[in-house]
């Protein structure tokens, strides 16, 4: 792993700057220092440099021992002070980027970006009146984004359009249950093997308090719920009994709306669940085999196997349901372009009505990264993700949302594939951050959205299960309090009558 040592005049441009660093050389070692140490063989040391004259700032980074070179941007000082920081940290991050890639000679697919939501700043250029075009054409000049990924992000904006935007007025509910089978081995999540279940019956108790607690905020509000998104852990990790009285609580909500639940383990699945889902109006499930190679869902902690998948997905047909995501992973460890191109050959046998694509992400609470397990090979996952695209595309499926991670292989992407219509509203306002999101359960974040300007505000829930059990009463007074913040737009306020 390279050693970076990194001396800024502001050290809080340290961290943007390795960012850079590990679109070039994945994981990194990196430390700030005030001092100018002599870089080894694997080290590398990056000076920053700014002078400020005539309201511009001259950014310079220098770089020595494993790489070595120097690179220059230039940015124009302004009077607001939020803009001017922005423009500082790209300044710098497109020096540093312009440096690796001289002396790698390596082109990212992604240029010089490390945001989550490559989205947001097409969408930005359009709101100042840009057309879709333009704003493409800026990213890309401006960022050094490969054509191929322009284009995505031009066919994502252009789906999502066509949506139907979400209202003031209205919520995006999600439902958190953190409880698995087993851990995978990538996971960073905050949930937990369900064990011999001894949690289960107490954290349910809990998350009723939550809803009820939820549904008298809404109600005093004035809101409605938009989408309902019961995500985990796996949600049917649950027994049959507990599963019913979660779905059961939400009713009162979900009527006629988009109700989504991750089924995500094959192994969890059965008719008894499929019918209390489909008794409750569940409109959209998620079976995620993740990869169809049996060796490597035992390497990476599944405990299913690809016959599985295949025998919960024809069950969930059988019963009726016509909405269908599954989900599957570039870059496993272990695995090649020959092994993942055979997982998407059984995709499409199957023809989900849509397929979400991950480029492996090794976080620091995973088990892949504290065994210190290497990211994959970036050429390799890039032929993944590509293949993916085109089997995507064969089959009829549009990409309509899409986010980035740090820590992943070759510094891709995660995209969403959907046969038109069939795009989850819910995962397009939550990741562009367009709706409210209300969140219950442990580890859920609370979003309000200010309806200009992008200003959010969150509230989180704790991540521990039986803290958050504990303290259910106070999870449900941080979203009144969130909901009490007042420097927003009056639209979002309650009427004076419904004031409790």
């Amino acid at each position: 792993m390279l050693k970076v040592w990194i001396a800024a005049q502001d050290p809080r441009l340290a961290n943007d700057m390795a960012d850079v660093v590990r679109i070039f050389y994945g994981q990194i070692n990196y430390t700030v220092t005030d001092a100018s140490p002599v870089p080894g063989p694997d080290e590398m040391l990056l000076i920053l440099r700014e002078e400020r004259t005539d309201g511009l700032v001259d950014v310079t980074v220098r770089a020595e021992g494993a790489v070595s070179g120097e690179a220059r941007q230039r940015c124009a000082d302004c009077p607001d002070a939020l803009e001017f920081k922005r423009r500082r940290k790209r300044a710098v991050k497109l020096a540093v980027y312009a440096l690796m890639k001289h002396a790698t000679g390596v082109q990212p697919p992604w240029g010089a970006l490390t945001g989550i939501r490559p989205t947001r700043l097409v969408y930005q250029r359009m709101e100042a009146g840009e057309t879709l075009s333009g704003a493409l054409d800026w990213v890309r000049d401006t960022f050094d984004v490969t054509p191929a990924k322009a284009e995505l992000l031009g066919q994502i904006v252009s789906v999502q359009r066509a949506l139907p935007p979400p209202s003031p007025r209205q919520v995006e509910l999600y439902v958190g249950i953190p409880f698995c089978v087993s851990r995978c081995t990538y996971c960073s999540f905050s949930s937990g093997e369900i064990g011999n279940g001894a949690l289960v019956d107490p954290y349910v108790t809990a998350l009723l308090d939550e809803i009820a607690g939820v549904r008298e905020l809404l109600d005093a509000r004035g809101l409605t719920v938009s989408t309902v998104y019961i995500g985990g852990g796996t949600p049917t990790a649950l027994p049959a009994p507990a599963l019913r009285r979660v779905l059961e609580a939400l009713v009162p909500w979900t009527q006629g709306k988009e109700f989504t639940v991750e089924a995500g383990r094959p192994d969890t699945i059965d008719r008894e669940k499929l019918r209390i889902m489909q008794s409750v109006g569940v409109t959209r499930i998620s079976i995620n085999p993740q990869t169809f190679h049996d060796p490597t869902l035992e390497r990476i902690g599944r405990r299913h196997t690809s016959a599985q998948t295949l025998q919960a997905y024809a069950l969930a047909r059988s019963l009726g349901f016509d909405d269908i995501n599954m989900d599957l992973i570039a870059g496993l460890p272990g695995e090649d372009l020959a092994i993942f191109l055979s997982s998407l050959d059984q995709a499409r046998s199957l023809r989900p009505d849509s397929l979400t694509v991950h480029s492996l992400a090794i976080k620091h609470a995973s088990a892949l990264h504290l065994y210190g397990v290497p990211l994959p090979d970036g050429r390799m996952t890039a032929g993944m993700m590509d293949a993916a695209a085109a089997c995507a595309h064969g089959m009829g499926l549009r990409p309509y949302y899409m986010y980035r991670q740090k820590y992943m292989a070759g510094a891709l992407e995660n995209v969403a594939y959907a046969l038109p219509g069939r795009e989850c509203l819910y995962n397009v306002r939550m990741m562009e951050e367009t709706g409210h999101i209300i969140a219950l359960g442990a580890g859920g974040i609370s979003k309000r959205v200010a309806p200009t300007g992008g200003k959010i505000v969150r509230a989180p829930n704790v991540g521990d299960i039986a803290e958050y059990i504990r303290r259910v009463g106070e999870m449900v007074q941080r979203k009144r309090d969130l909901w009490s913040v007042k420097d927003f737009d009056m639209s979002l306020e309650p009427p004076p009558d419904q004031e409790r």
